[in-house]
């Protein structure tokens, strides 16, 4: 049965040539009987060829199988040459990222750098200007310095001229002595007189004033008295301050010296 399905197309061909070859006999008999008889003549047997339909579709098959493999081959190396291209289109891209990274670090470390060299350049120029700022008011200040200086010593130096022309007119006209003499006196009047006080006793008092007249010290120089001697003088002095005021303001001197005499 399986054969018979087979070869069915094979079979079904070989029986429709035979019955073909049938018909044509019977068809020709009548003619033949009127007409003497003739040596039959015997067909030659129709030869069939059996198709494998069966062979044809496994090579059908087959040929489909192989063209769908090529195209999925096709496919997947499309598919595989497009991944390639995308992965070196990421790649390029990827490296002109990393270059165009790379180039605008190196250009913003340019700017900074430059910047920095701005910076530094105009401190220093700053620095610079300062200091020679400072030098010239440095300079100006000790030019202003000196000229006061010099403007107070010619000052002083005039005053001090005014001073000793004042002094020695006042000196000429004895009013030196007569400013002394009233020292003196004013020391005299608060002298207390010590027991060992004898005649022709004298003793030098220097002092210093003050402005007011006030004592601001005493000591006790050259003296032919004992020490209760010398300290009666000087208590004398001290107990005297505030002295006199001199006559006039040019024959005051800070520091003096008083000869005490107390038997004058």
């Amino acid at each position: 049965m399986s054969f018979i399905r087979q070869h069915k197309g094979a079979v079904v061909w070989s029986v429709a040539l035979h019955l073909v070859a049938a018909a044509a006999v019977v068809i020709g008999l009548p003619w033949r009987m009127e007409r003497p008889p003739a040596l039959a003549v015997v067909a030659a047997p129709i030869q069939g060829t059996i198709v494998d339909t069966a062979a044809i579709e496994r090579e059908k098959q087959k040929r489909e199988d192989a063209a769908r493999a090529e195209r999925q081959r096709q496919q997947r190396a499309e598919q595989q040459r497009r991944q390639a291209a995308e992965q070196q289109r990421l790649n390029e891209q990827r490296v002109a990222d990393e270059r165009r990274a790379r180039d605008e670090a190196q250009r913003a470390a340019a700017d900074k750098a430059e910047q920095q060299r701005r910076d530094e350049q105009a401190k220093a120029e700053r620095d610079a200007q300062a200091r020679r700022d400072k030098e010239e008011a440095d300079k100006r200040a000790r030019e202003q310095a000196e000229a006061r200086r010099r403007q107070q010593a010619e000052a002083e130096l005039a005053a001090q001229v005014a001073a000793e022309a004042e002094a020695n007119a006042a000196r000429a006209a004895g009013l030196q002595d007569q400013y002394m003499l009233m020292i003196e006196n004013h020391v005299k009047r608060r002298w207390e007189k010590p027991l060992s006080a004898r005649a022709g006793i004298e003793c030098v008092a220097n002092v210093t004033q003050a402005l007011t007249g006030d004592v601001l010290s005493v000591t006790i120089g050259r003296c032919n008295g004992d020490d209760a001697m010398r300290r009666s003088v000087e208590d004398a002095v001290r107990r005297a301050s505030p002295l006199p005021r001199p006559p006039t303001q040019a024959v005051f001197s800070r520091t003096f010296t008083l000869t005490f005499a107390p038997d004058e």
